[in-house]
């Protein structure tokens, strides 16, 4: 049976229904993701009150699966059931789908549609970055911010920076050339709003490391990915964030550049959500030519173009790999990246339980701290001298459930660890 299309407007309410029926069966039999997230642990107990009948589960019971989806994508991997099988099963999609269909029944919150306002919030933010930045740590701020915003009063926040990525890449001193008309690669660096405004000294290590690689490196302007708004299902909000996209990276993609970005939420929209969201030739040749940075440096040492004098080895490392980087299928590149730098990698392959503004809200927040915990044993298990994550909020997640559990070091992007093991000055 072919499934909807659940990234289109093509359906209606009683489709989506008999459709969230037919995949709620199949679940049912299946239980592989019993121990992924919270909406299948709601969704399989609230399938065992009603004896497998799924057909009795309730409006309530739907409405709080979606909910505690925060679009990790990691069941999609790990369902047997994904195209090309014959059940077609896209359990995410179906998620964005009833979160689209929530929001058109009851509406969302003002905090809802604010907080997947990145691009302004950063914007204005970093304008004030000093006051801000007292105002998230301040507790009667937080309180506040709990009441009127639904802000969870303990969810930590990444600092604003007072310079942008775009300001600093902007500002800096000529860049370094390898002495040659041809570079060693062209990269188009997409660092996305959580690098832009807050997580910037992940883009400019990712500079410094292709540069020191003999890569050519342009930032082209462009605007938040979109991943944001699965919260709301705003698919087109979405699509429109991806021809916005499309329009800025093109002309370098026509020059010879490959797209390159740091965070692997945006590599993920870029390579798997833009194609679906905005089917086409110029959309599929955007995704083709996308890479994660680490993914991108493991392709240059296949080809012998990789510099491998480091001066530092990193030591042992605990590497928790996020979910929307084991969502792409590219294996474990930051490992094999680590170690040809000289460390000792353990990998942690449990969910930090973040996701951006999920974990913000003050009814998901002690859930998500509930699977963060998860990680940090592994980690402590681990005894590492160093914790790393590619994603910034993925580290801010460890951190925060890390010095709960007693742990002190920072986690760290790949990106800046290779950056420290070839002697660049951070």
């Amino acid at each position: 049976m072919k499934s909807l299309d659940l990234l289109t407007p093509g359906w209606d309410k009683a489709q989506l229904e008999k459709e969230t029926q037919r995949v709620f069966e199949i679940c049912d039999g299946c239980r592989r993701c019993f121990n992924l997230c919270p909406s299948f642990n709601t969704l399989l107990d609230r399938i065992d009150r009603v004896d497998s009948d799924v057909a009795k589960l309730t409006a309530a019971d739907r409405e709080q699966v979606a909910d505690e989806c925060y679009y990790c994508k990691l069941c999609f991997n790990h369902c047997p059931y994904t195209p090309p099988h014959q059940y077609e099963i896209d359990f995410p999609r179906l998620m964005v789908a009833w979160k689209k269909q929530l929001v058109a029944e009851r509406g969302a919150r003002w905090r809802d549609r604010l907080l997947i306002r990145t691009d302004l919030i950063g914007t204005l933010s970093s304008r004030f970055a000093g006051l801000v930045n007292r105002a998230l740590t301040t507790r009667v701020v937080r309180v506040l911010m709990e009441r009127v915003l639904g802000v969870h009063r303990d969810r930590q926040v990444l600092p604003f920076a007072a310079e942008t990525f775009p300001t600093w890449w902007r500002r800096r001193a000529a860049r370094p050339t390898t002495g040659t008309d041809r570079p060693n690669g062209k990269v188009a660096l997409f660092s996305g709003c959580l690098i832009n405004y807050q997580a910037t000294d992940v883009g400019k290590a990712t500079v410094q490391v292709l540069e020191k690689n003999g890569v050519d490196v342009v930032v082209p302007e462009h605007r938040c990915c979109g991943m944001p708004s699965f919260d709301l299902g705003d698919t087109a909000a979405m699509a429109q964030a991806a021809l916005a996209n499309l329009k800025t990276l093109e002309p370098w993609l026509e020059q010879g550049y490959d797209v390159v970005a740091p965070v692997p939420s945006c590599s993920l929209m870029l390579k798997r959500e833009y194609p679906s969201l905005v089917p086409g030739a110029a959309m599929a040749g955007l995704a083709e030519r996308t890479f994660d940075i680490c993914e991108y440096l493991i392709r240059l040492k296949k080809a012998g173009r990789l510099a491998t004098d480091f001066v530092r080895r990193p030591g042992r490392i605990a590497y928790q790999v996020p979910c929307h980087l084991r969502d792409q299928n590219i294996g474990f590149k930051s490992k094999e990246l680590m170690e040809l730098a000289g460390a000792e990698v353990e990998v942690i392959e449990r969910c930090s339980g973040h996701d951006g503004t999920w974990s913000a809200k003050t009814e998901f927040f002690p859930l998500s701290m509930g699977i963060a915990k998860k990680a940090v044993r592994e980690v402590g298990a681990a005894q590492a001298q160093v914790v790393a994550s590619d994603c910034p909020l993925a580290a801010l997640q460890l951190d925060q459930a890390g010095a709960s559990a007693g742990a002190a070091a920072a986690t760290r992007h790949p990106i800046q660890i290779l950056r420290d093991a070839y002697g660049l000055p951070a």
